[in-house]
């Protein structure tokens, strides 16, 4: 189970350079913007916003009754703190963590709620999806203000440029990549499950609950 977990996490992280790769190759090979693309601030792209408080109902593991991942701006897991009853987005979308390690973005397709030190943007689809805004925020550097600690704020994160081409060139883009994503969740849905399966299965190999010995392996 864990070496198939592990041939996972290596598909995944293959499907994920060649989303990068693809994005550079079509957004990132010139130091000119086309006359027909357009630069705005994230703020006029996205609807962006600061993570809040915990939920008061929260599980380490993922329940019946507690279905939502909460999400913190932590890099082990991609921030995943836990689970709760509900949700605060629903949308496609990205986050950015603000605090600590500054600027680890991770796309978001499932509904969640993110708490503090972490920054969701939800795109507006007519002009920005949320791969091409993933990948955009990936290959830039990400920095945040502050002579204690630094952190990275809402007001200022708005105003971050992105370069936007031709809403075909947008929509052709996110097709093409769309398989290549959907292949990761589907890796990570069938990891998550091998996962409860050993957890499952290892306590009662150890205790001797479960006899193998007759197993030809």
């Amino acid at each position: 189970i864990d070496k198939k977990i592990k041939l996972n996490e290596e598909v995944n992280e293959n499907l994920l350079q060649q989303a990068e790769a693809l994005f550079k190759e079509r957004f990132l090979t010139s130091d000119t913007i086309p006359i027909d693309w357009k630069r705005m601030a994230l703020g006029d792209v996205s609807d962006m916003s600061a993570g809040g408080d915990k939920p008061k109902n929260i599980s380490d593991q993922k329940t019946e009754n507690y279905q939502y991942p909460i999400y913190s701006n932590g890099i082990s897991d991609e921030g995943l703190y836990g689970f709760t009853s509900d949700y605060k987005i629903s949308e496609e979308s990205v986050t950015v963590s603000a605090r600590g390690t500054i600027g680890f973005v991770c796309l978001r397709h499932i509904p969640f709620t993110p708490i503090v030190r972490l920054v969701t943007l939800v795109p507006n689809k007519d002009i920005v999806s949320a791969k091409y805004l993933y990948l955009w925020l990936k290959s830039i550097p990400i920095h945040g203000t502050g002579t204690t600690q630094q952190q990275l704020t809402v007001p200022d994160f708005r105003k971050t440029e992105i370069s936007i081409p031709p809403k075909a060139d947008m929509q052709d883009f996110t097709e093409t990549v769309d398989p290549l994503f959907l292949q990761v969740w589907s890796n990570q849905e069938e990891n998550a499950k091998l996962a409860d399966v050993r957890d499952a299965l290892l306590p009662r190999l150890m205790s001797g609950k479960l006899d193998v010995s007759d197993l030809d392996l």
